[in-house]
């Protein structure tokens, strides 16, 4: 018998990363990790950096997400409108690991309690995406 689905569209400033239908989702957000499934109740979330994962007939789709806002309406319609997005095949782990750096020396020298909360912001998406490649690194780089 066939999950039942839902239409998901995944954007980010960007591009569109996935539009179609899926059996569930899988993303980080204010409450903790969270997993959407067709006929879920209605749902409005801010989403922190973090692992995405799609599931639909049989295949997994890994993206990385640095923030953003999930929406699910009782249409089966789910929409996230992602900060910053990428697939975890695409990750730059050098480019990560960069951000990283830049980050700690950000928060390093912040003199404000507003610098300080970008710095704290930009280091958590970095590491993110830094141990998302890493937990990745065998299925995408053989």
């Amino acid at each position: 018998m066939a999950s039942k689905t839902f239409q998901l569209t995944v954007l980010s400033a960007e591009k569109q990363l996935y539009s179609g239908s899926a059996e569930s989702l899988t993303l980080p957000t204010d409450t903790g990790e969270v997993t959407v499934l067709a006929d879920h109740i209605g749902l409005v979330s801010n989403l922190h950096a973090g692992e995405l994962i799609i599931r639909n007939a049989g295949k997994t789709e890994e993206l990385f997400v640095g923030g953003g806002v999930l929406e699910f309406s009782p249409e089966n319609q789910c929409r996230v409108l992602a900060d910053v997005a990428e697939r975890v095949a695409e990750i730059d782990a050098a480019k990560a690991e960069a951000a990283r750096e830049a980050a700690q020396k950000e928060l390093e020298n912040a003199k404000s309690e507003p610098e300080v909360a970008s710095a704290k912001a930009a280091l958590f998406k970095a590491i993110a995406r830094i141990r998302i490649a890493e937990k990745h690194h065998k299925k995408y780089h053989r």
